[in-house]
């Protein structure tokens, strides 16, 4: 389900984003919505890394069992 929002821009931003739009052969719409997207996943990634940073034990914990799965694996296919 998607929403509907609406979106008021200065003319100068308009004409700035129609013209990448217009570069990339997309509507000004797709542009928006993929500029959205990569800003909201930019986003979610810096809150990730500042998770991680805070937590340095997980972080480690989190490593050393990967590794541990990781050596299990190399370990199974011989």
């Amino acid at each position: 389900m998607s929403k509907r929002l609406g979106l008021n821009l200065p003319d100068d931003t308009h004409a700035q984003i129609k013209a990448r739009a217009d570069a990339a052969g997309v509507s000004v719409h797709s542009w928006i919505i993929a500029a959205l997207e990569r800003e909201n996943f930019r986003q979610l990634c810096q809150d990730t890394n500042d998770w991680w940073a805070n937590r340095p034990e997980a972080a480690e914990r989190q490593v050393a069992e990967y590794r541990l799965r990781q050596g299990g694996r190399d370990s199974s296919a011989a």
